[in-house]
């Protein structure tokens, strides 16, 4: 799937057309049932869709260019004026598969990381869990998600979203979802949905509401599809899909996200600790 493809589906309504709802979604595998029914024909919103990758996607919130993104959690806490929407993540509950960082040498003798340039909740996850598990403080280097070429400059290289290196012959393998619930006992939220305060709330909770239901009520019959589509096996899909990955926002990711935070803040990640506000509630 192309970072830069954009869906139009518009219905028309019988009196007034309802607002133009701008979403923003990563184009990973993990975001596909929540956002499938809006190019399905029970898609009943008038929405735009823009996939492009979790820092870009940031950066279109920012600009006023998305009423709301599905982007990655870091950026609610950078910016105060973001609106969670609630009882909707990508979250995990242990290992997560497709945030991993591949190293050549043990964790403990880690000195540089390549850092996935996709990436901003893994990439301050990475640094958190180095200092904190392995007691190390690296170097670290942006680049482009090309594992070999992160390999070549650096000891470790930081992936996302790439289900296709399991295989992959590198010496040390972390799973930064499992890692994060060894050390801490909680959830990992990696991305939600979070909208401007000046969004249209009703349209906009009743789509995102809608999408979810119809994921999960259909991941099952798009499995092959969607494995299709990233040339990866049914199964793997499967797995990955319906156990590894979590859709909803509970009490227990609620309280792993607000540890995160606090985290972020005292590693000096983001500038200062603000209330994590919902959207449709204030």
């Amino acid at each position: 799937m192309s970072d830069s493809r954009t869906h139009l589906t518009r219905q028309p309504a019988p009196a007034a057309h309802p607002p133009l709802l701008r979403i923003g979604c990563v184009p990973y595998l993990n975001a596909r049932p929540l956002i499938e029914w809006f190019h399905t024909p029970e898609c009943d919103a008038n929405a735009q869709v823009d996939y492009v990758v979790p820092s870009k996607l940031a950066d279109m919130l920012r600009e006023d260019r998305l009423d709301v993104a599905m982007v990655s959690i870091i950026e609610l806490f950078r910016n105060p004026s973001l609106r969670i929407v609630p009882d909707i993540s990508i979250s995990s509950d242990g290992e997560v598969k497709s945030v991993r960082l591949f190293s050549r040498v043990p964790p403990e003798r880690i000195e540089s990381v390549a850092l996935d340039t996709s990436s901003l909740t893994s990439v301050a996850l990475t640094r958190i869990l180095l200092r904190e598990v392995y007691r190390r403080a690296p170097r670290f280097l942006s680049h482009p998600p090309d594992l070999d070429a992160m390999l070549s400059v650096c000891d470790a290289g930081l992936i996302i979203g790439d289900l296709k290196l399991f295989d992959t012959p590198v010496p040390y393998v972390l799973d930064l979802g499992a890692l994060w619930k060894q050390h801490t006992g909680l959830p990992f939220v990696y991305a939600a949905w979070l909208a401007r305060a000046d969004a249209p709330e009703a349209p906009l909770l009743d789509a995102l509401t809608k999408a979810k239901r119809w994921g999960m009520e259909h991941r099952g019959e798009y499995i092959e599809r969607w494995a299709a589509q990233m040339s990866l096996p049914a199964e793997r899909v499967r797995e990955y899909l319906c156990r590894i990955v979590h859709f909803d926002l509970d009490p227990s990711k609620w309280e792993g996200m607000r540890l995160f935070q606090r985290k972020c803040f005292e590693h000096e990640l983001i500038a200062s600790l603000s209330p994590l506000r919902v959207f449709g509630t204030e």
